[in-house]
């Protein structure tokens, strides 16, 4: 016979260990402190041996307890998601899909993938969170967002990453820059520069870094903003230069605003895709969404599927 472990034990386990207080663990779930206190107790017992010790008002995790946390958290997101799944079936998409993706893809991946997703499932509970590629990587491993669209950091443990497209990232400067009157600038004429660059947290911008290590140069005079069109503007109006995707850019350069400029004998190629926690099985709202935004990759301009 299989000796099971409560699922309610388990769930006031985590929640302890993750608000660090038996009070608020109280609250979280809608119970009285008593009542954790004595799932918490008898979990212990079920196991026997102890999980939490108290320094008066604090809380400490001990070794078995920590180990049985990163177990339990994937046996209760593996029920979540069995649930969710179930649900989703019974209720063709009325459910929740909660997504995370950068701003650029906020701002022009997604409005086409939404209303396409909308005209599937139309009462599904959408939620967007914008965050760069790092951040977005963690919350997919804490499940608190179901897939992300992220630049491709390559191979991540625990994430499963399904490649969308690539794109190439162009060194771009205003028309009455002097680079518009060359027809190829070097790189340590560029490092002379002052470089307009998206969040140093991202990984657009790792890339950037190691293409200058690459060539024997360092990042030094350059400001970081979290919007590509408050980049796009700066360099507008001459207040540097920058690296940014050919796609984002197409529109400035065809009417004149911005000047793309040839550089360097390699290119900075960078990788798209939507993730997701590596044992999750996807939903049928999360196999749609996901091959959406395969369909709408296709069709942006200038990337290679």
């Amino acid at each position: 016979m299989i000796e099971t472990i409560d699922s309610r034990q388990l769930l006031a386990f985590c929640t302890l260990v993750q608000t660090g207080s038996f009070t608020d663990t109280a609250r979280e779930l809608s119970l009285t402190q008593s009542a954790i206190s004595h799932s918490v107790k008898n979990l212990e017992e079920d196991l026997r041996c102890q999980l939490v010790t108290r320094t008066g008002r604090k809380i400490h995790i001990t070794d078995d307890g920590e180990e049985l946390y990163r177990d339990a958290q994937a046996i209760l997101h593996q029920m979540e998601a069995a649930r969710n799944r179930i649900q989703d079936r019974a209720n063709l998409g009325r459910g929740r899909l909660r997504i995370g993706a950068s701003t650029t893809a906020c701002q022009h991946i997604l409005p086409n993938v939404l209303r396409e997703f909308n005209e599937c499932f139309p009462d599904c509970m959408l939620t967007i969170t914008p965050a760069d590629t790092p951040e977005l990587l963690e919350m997919v491993r804490r499940h608190e967002i179901d897939l992300a669209v992220v630049v491709s950091p390559g191979t991540v443990k625990d994430i499963v990453v399904k490649t969308l497209f690539s794109d190439e990232l162009v060194l771009v400067t205003s028309p009455i820059h002097p680079f518009a009157q060359q027809k190829t600038v070097k790189m340590d004429e560029i490092a002379q520069e002052r470089l307009v660059l998206y969040n140093k947290g991202s990984h657009t911008f790792s890339l950037i870094e190691q293409y200058f290590r690459q060539n024997k140069l360092a990042l030094q005079n350059y400001i970081e903003l979290g919007s590509m069109e408050a980049i796009k503007e700066l360099i507008a109006i001459n207040y540097g230069v920058s690296f940014l995707a050919s796609w984002i850019v197409e529109n400035e350069v065809t009417r004149g605003s911005l000047t793309r400029i040839k550089f360097g004998r390699n290119k900075i190629i960078r990788e798209w895709g939507i993730c997701y926690a590596n044992e999750k099985k996807l939903s049928i709202t999360e196999e749609t969404f996901l091959g959406i935004c395969e369909s709408v990759a296709d069709t942006i301009p200038l990337a290679q599927s």
